[in-house]
């Protein structure tokens, strides 16, 4: 964890969610909020985030009171928030043509990974197809279950 000391990290919207859900890897989540409330590290989301989550937990019919408590518990996390830019959306679709498809790259994945590249920080995710192929999609990758 100390390696992780005033860094800037780019958070997937799994890292979130695992977090507010309270799911298997809340825990390693929390250790970065934590860090990030102490000033010890900065954290960052695509724009894509809040989308991304909404239509994860709309798709699983999660009501639209759960959905407002959770975007407001995430409101209270300390976190940049990156806009996608057209350089960024032309990457993510450029990535998701190639690589995008089932158990492969998801669509708002693509926007994360643009993102992370097009500001050159790190992407924390629990995305297994990301981990094991960051050196294809050339994006720096911590996995969050080492956290």
């Amino acid at each position: 964890m100390t390696g992780l000391r005033n860094k800037e990290l780019l958070l997937d919207t799994c890292v979130i969610l695992h977090y507010l859900l309270g799911d298997k890897l809340a825990g390693n989540a929390e250790k970065l909020i934590r860090l990030a409330i102490n000033g010890d590290i900065t954290l960052a989301m695509s724009s894509e985030s809040y989308d991304d989550a909404i239509t994860a937990l709309r798709s699983k019919g999660v009501s639209t009171e759960i959905i407002l408590d959770i975007l407001e518990k995430w409101a209270a996390i300390p976190h940049e928030t990156i806009p996608v830019t057209i350089e960024i959306a032309l990457e993510a679709f450029r990535l998701y043509r190639c690589y995008g498809g089932s158990r492969r790259l998801h669509y708002f994945d693509a926007f994360h990974v643009a993102t992370a590249k097009y500001y050159e920080l790190p992407l924390v995710t629990s995305d297994k197809y990301i981990i094991n192929n960051s050196d294809l999609l050339r994006v720096n990758v911590i996995d969050l279950k080492r956290i």
